[in-house]
């Protein structure tokens, strides 16, 4: 009995010690952290609330090509370089690499899925209608705040709430790939 258990205690011993190799690896289905599309979110969003700040006093269609056009632009230009960013960040690769049933185009549609890409979407589209609808109306100044249950009539609380939600979703996503 004990030469039965001497000679299958090495295959045990191997089985035992493939596992543990192999529990140690992991497939990475989502993208790489990159504190660059980070630092880059935080300053965009830095400028985006100054810029809600600045309209919620309210603002005069008239002014808008003298004072906020370009800051709006640049905005939505940013916005778009970090999209472009989290785009061309790197695939992440399958463990067995090629060989993998895992094909490219299920790698891009992980990446194209992932939520950063369409927050940015959004709030590319959410900048540049508030854009727009200041520089044929301009906004009423807001009188109650964002927060409150009653939007101000001026639209600005919209704008804010979609762009704020959409951020926070990007933000979250992105921080939580360093790990």
């Amino acid at each position: 009995m004990g030469s039965f258990l001497a000679s299958r205690l090495p295959g045990r011993a191997l089985v035992a010690g493939l596992l543990l190799l192999l529990s140690g690896c992991a497939t990475q289905l989502a993208p790489s952290y990159s504190q660059s599309i980070v630092d880059a979110l935080n300053t965009a969003n830095a400028q985006t609330l100054t810029l809600f700040a600045t309209v919620s006093t309210g603002v005069s269609s008239s002014t808008y090509a003298a004072q906020r056009e370009a800051t709006y632009n640049g905005l939505i230009g940013q916005f778009q370089a970090v999209e472009s960013q989290v785009a061309a960040r790197p695939m992440p690769q399958s463990l067995i690499g090629t060989s993998s049933s895992t094909t490219l185009a299920d790698w891009q549609k992980v990446l194209a899925t992932a939520p950063t890409k369409g927050s940015l979407d959004t709030i590319v589209s959410v900048l540049t209608k508030m854009r727009d609808e200041d520089s044929k109306n301009g906004f009423k100044p807001v009188i109650t705040g964002c927060s409150s249950a009653t939007l101000d009539p001026s639209l600005i609380c919209g704008f804010q709430n979609a762009y704020t939600q959409n951020f926070d979703s990007a933000l979250t996503y992105e921080s939580a790939l360093k790990r």
